[in-house]
């Protein structure tokens, strides 16, 4: 069973100084590590946390009576015997798709896309890319906010589901894909998804009539997920993998643009070259690829011909290929490309919240220019884009002229009309502007538009309704401050544990993998270097570690001294000129099947004092 209880402070100040990023870790400061970020600020990492309960509210099919949510129930279980007779475009790839002739397939599971119940593999596939690229651009964040387990536990859902409507033939080659289940009819209904019954219909790509941004999206999210499984399921991640370059193959082989019963909702346009270089990136990180051709060539502008001159988003992924090939390469010419597009939608400052000049779902796009900026700041948090971030963030979360949390159910006040019809099913009737009968915590809500106007009306979509894309954003933009102000949490579980929408005690699985206890870098031997002032550690070497990090309790708080110590060196060495007769407590810990000996570390530390 999980338990949402919080470790001892040492220990889980040692957990987070484990994962601080490279770029922290090689700096010549060396940073305390605390609890939450400065004075006055929100924990982002309760904010991390608390906004993958979202993916749960949102869940649609048969498995959903055992999500972590006690309002949510199985739902749209007709998915699961689909008529393929209301069968949009499958063509002669049905006997792909139904190889015994019955007449039905089981398109079952994913994500319903907002605050209706309509499941685009568009939206899914940018939502889990999303996650998987904030776990990738800052690792260690989920650790530190206590919620690791719980995101793989939605990566895996997302990627079951894509995998599921991805339909290969004999030679692994994909023949088909049901890109969307129900239409825009599914707007006319206000309830729960429990009550809502019947058959819907389900749409398809084929090699003759295909969307190669939707396929690539999907194929990047499952390249994605790969990465976030490899060092704890390299099975499933393979698995994902496979299918990863299936669709990639599909989007790039067989190009179009086709969006039927799509398009007045989510219309996107011929060029999918953006999902093509995400799906690329993805592909080269894991080892099975290339490195991209796609390059920045300068004010918004790919190889000289691909424009982006926009910002993330669910039509428009350059800045998170961009993000992660930073990530992987260093190279400055991608960190100046994000830039660019940060002061090309209106900047990242303090002392005025960027609406990015949109009429609606502000807060989106806000937080995906934040992604943006923070991805170029290399750990300082006293550049003007780190504080312009904060402010931005902390306007979201409730330091506006509202006072309200535009993420629902954190901090002190939220808006109680959200327009979602599993948490807000009210008495059918958008127009009568219920309130909402269950807290949907972690539903981040569009907010404040460009005029500055926020109501709270539950029949608008404007203010007051959210979907995957809203909260994928958001944790790209909160992981990074979660990392760059070093927050900590114990998964949300001040929230978890008070409110009735959460079941108590909650067990994500074995996401991540669970460390012999007596397994840890033994400290052998204590070397003394008088006339410089230094001390030599040297331990035993743990088995399968991929590396090992030493840090010192002083003052305190656990400082970390270097977490990227290669598996094969098994001795530290202090700097010189440590001051005699200071004592401190010193511990190594390794790093296992991407876990850190976090506990028989501490337990085992030693206390050494300077000669």
């Amino acid at each position: 069973m999980k338990n949402h209880k919080r470790r001892a402070s040492k220990v889980a100040a040692f957990a987070a100084a484990m994962v601080l990023s490279a770029s922290t870790l090689l700096s010549s400061a060396v940073p305390a590590v605390t609890a939450s970020a400065d004075s006055g600020d929100p924990n982002y990492a309760d904010a991390l946390a608390l906004s993958l309960y979202f993916y749960d509210s949102n869940q649609c099919g048969t498995v959903v009576d055992d999500n972590p949510l006690t309002w949510r129930g199985n739902c749209h279980v007709s998915d699961a015997t689909a008529d393929l007779s209301r069968a949009v475009n499958l063509g002669g790839a049905r006997s792909i798709v139904d190889p015994d002739g019955d007449g039905k397939v089981d398109v079952s599971g994913g994500y319903h896309d907002a605050g209706d119940h309509v499941k685009f593999n568009l939206t899914i596939g940018f939502g889990m890319n999303s996650l998987a690229l904030s776990d990738y651009l800052n690792p260690g964040a989920y650790n530190k906010a206590g919620c690791r387990d719980h995101l793989l536990y939605i990566l895996r859902n997302g990627a079951d589901y894509l995998m599921k409507t991805t339909f290969l033939d004999n030679s692994g080659e994909v023949g088909a894909v049901c890109y969307m289940v129900s239409d825009v009819g599914d707007h006319s209904y206000w309830g729960s998804p429990e009550k809502q019954t019947g058959e819907r219909p389900t749409y398809w790509l084929t090699t003759s009539s295909n969307n190669s941004a939707v396929v690539l999206e999907m194929a990047s999210a499952l390249a994605g997920t790969a990465y976030a499984f490899k060092d704890s399921d390299s099975a499933y991640a393979a698995k994902c993998t496979k299918y990863a370059k299936a669709l990639y193959r599909f989007g790039t082989q067989h190009v179009g643009n086709y969006m039927e019963g799509m398009g007045s909702m989510y219309g996107t346009n011929s060029m999918y070259q953006d999902e093509q270089a995400m799906t690329e990136g993805w592909l080269y990180i894991l080892g099975e690829g290339s490195q991209p051709s796609f390059n920045p060539t300068g004010n918004g502008c790919y190889n000289g011909q691909y424009y982006d001159y926009y910002l993330y988003s669910w039509d428009k992924v350059w800045s998170g290929y961009a993000a992660m090939m930073y990530k992987k390469t260093g190279d400055s010419k991608y960190a100046d490309e994000l830039k660019f597009e940060v002061n090309n939608m209106g900047g990242m400052r303090e002392g005025s919240y960027n609406t990015c000049r949109q009429e609606w779902g502000c807060t989106r796009y806000n937080c995906a220019v934040q992604m943006e900026a923070l991805a170029t700041v290399n750990g300082d948090n006293n550049s003007e884009f780190a504080k312009g971030a904060k402010y931005q963030m902390n306007y979201i979360l409730g330091k506006n002229p509202t006072n309200k949390s535009f993420l629902t159910g954190f901090g002190s006040s939220w808006s109680s009309k959200v327009h979602h019809r599993a948490a807000n099913p009210g008495n059918g009737d958008a127009s009568s502007n219920p309130d909402a009968k269950y807290v949907n915590y972690g539903y981040l809500i569009g907010g404040t538009d460009s005029s500055g106007t926020f109501n709270e009306v539950t029949e608008s979509y404007r203010w007051t309704e959210g979907a995957l894309d809203y909260n994928g954003c958001f944790a790209l933009a909160c992981a990074a401050l979660v990392d760059l102000n070093n927050c900590t949490s114990s998964g949300a579980s001040n929230y978890v544990n008070s409110a009735s929408e959460f079941k108590k005690n909650y067990s994500f699985g074995n996401s991540t993998p669970v460390i012999d206890p007596s397994v840890y870098p033994k400290i052998t031997n204590v070397e003394y270097h008088s006339g410089n002032h230094q001390m030599r550690f040297t331990w035993q070497p743990v088995q399968n570690a991929s590396a090992y990090g030493i840090a010192c309790f002083v003052a305190g708080k656990w400082r970390i001294q270097n977490g990227n110590i290669p598996a094969s060196t098994h001795v530290y060495t202090t700097p010189k000129g440590l001051l005699p007769g200071r004592t401190y407590r010193v511990a190594v810990a390794a790093k296992v099947n991407g876990v850190w000996t976090i506990d028989a570390s501490v337990k085992h530390a030693v206390t050494v004092t300077v000669k």
